[in-house]
């Protein structure tokens, strides 16, 4: 496997988490705010303290997923349009 054909993949491998992370967003913000409220707080905090934790959750992992799939789709076009796939 050349090392181009190498980074073709991962390219497209970042792009697919970013996809993931884009899309799933909200249920993986949501999660991690309930694992945080459940093990950092133990399961006590006022309801507005715990949407603004999981609003931030949630931003992470836009923020997380955009930035993997700007990377990957960026080489994925540069690599791609290289010649043979």
């Amino acid at each position: 496997m050349s090392k181009l054909s190498c980074l073709k993949v991962v390219s497209i491998f970042f792009c697919a988490i970013g996809f993931y992370l884009l899309m799933n967003s909200p249920a993986l913000g949501s999660d991690a705010a309930s694992e945080y409220l459940r093990e950092e707080m133990y399961g006590q905090m006022d309801s507005e303290s715990f949407n603004i934790i999981k609003q931030s959750y949630i931003d992470a992992y836009r923020l997380a997923g955009g930035i993997f799939l700007s990377v990957g789709s960026f080489y994925a076009f540069k690599f791609f349009s290289k010649g043979d796939l």
